[in-house]
């Protein structure tokens, strides 16, 4: 009776988590960039009592007796799928539509993101809201009247009265982006996983296009968390009666005279 205890607690633990990542991404809805969450599950380790194949008095033994020890949580990752476009005003406002990432400098690290509502600090830098530094991004000149961001990321500027090829954005690509550690505020940290980052412009070999005046949106899909949070608590409910139902079967057990 323990070992069911055991295995429905395994669940109630993994279905907890779950939930608690569900309620994370219905949280981000709304958040320019977020990349919605994917929990990955194994089952544990089996107690093989008659290996498939194995031999008894009988002869050969064709399907044998595994008993599973319940599941666990091996990985949180995050989905790279490609979130809606919704217009902007602002005309440093990029959404990459495809493969890429915008390369941003902060406290002397270099970190990367979706998210492209960006703006300017007083150097002509363009900046995150939070202050990280676009790197592969031209200065724009504080006198600048107009600015347009071509699909290929080249950048004109329109300042007295002439217009200039500023230079041309590059984008970062990698091997395995599921592989990058979320570092909070939609930036993301290259690891060993993720494979090193590849520069290149937009629109070119494998890169995605960049699109002014848009900002990509959240790709989570509300009515499927929804639907993933409902079957969870459900999940976690029978997990819990199985505890109780082991329960009583003990104490049934133990009544016995």
């Amino acid at each position: 009776m323990n070992r069911a205890l055991w295995v429905s607690a395994t669940g109630m633990q993994s279905q907890q988590t779950l939930t608690e990542t569900i309620a994370h991404n219905m949280a981000n809805v709304n958040t320019n960039g977020y990349k919605r969450s994917v929990v990955h599950f194994q089952d544990l380790l089996y107690q093989n009592s008659s290996s498939p194949g194995g031999k008894s008095n009988d002869g050969e033994v064709p399907l044998g007796i595994q008993k599973g020890s319940g599941v666990r949580t091996i990985a949180i990752s995050k989905s790279f799928g490609q979130g809606s476009l919704r217009n902007s005003s602002n005309a440093l406002d990029m959404a990459i539509e495809g493969d890429g990432f915008f390369q941003v400098t902060k406290n002397n690290e270099t970190l990367y993101t979706r998210t492209g509502n960006f703006t300017l600090n007083s150097a002509g830098q363009v900046v995150t809201p939070d202050g990280g530094v676009v790197s592969n991004f031209p200065t724009i000149d504080p006198n600048a009247t107009a600015i347009v961001i071509a699909a290929d990321g080249t950048v004109s500027i329109t300042a007295n009265g002439g217009t200039t090829n500023a230079g041309q954005i590059q984008l970062a690509r990698f091997v395995n982006p599921e592989g990058l550690k979320a570092m909070g505020g939609n930036l993301y940290q290259e690891t060993d996983s993720s494979g090193t980052a590849t520069l290149g412009a937009p629109s070119a070999s494998g890169f995605g296009s960049v699109s002014q005046y848009f900002l990509e949106t959240s790709n989570v899909e509300i009515i499927n968390e929804m639907v993933d949070m409902i079957a969870a608590q459900r999940a976690y409910e029978l997990l819990s009666k199985g505890i109780k139902s082991a329960d009583e079967m003990m104490r049934t057990a133990t009544n016995i005279k």
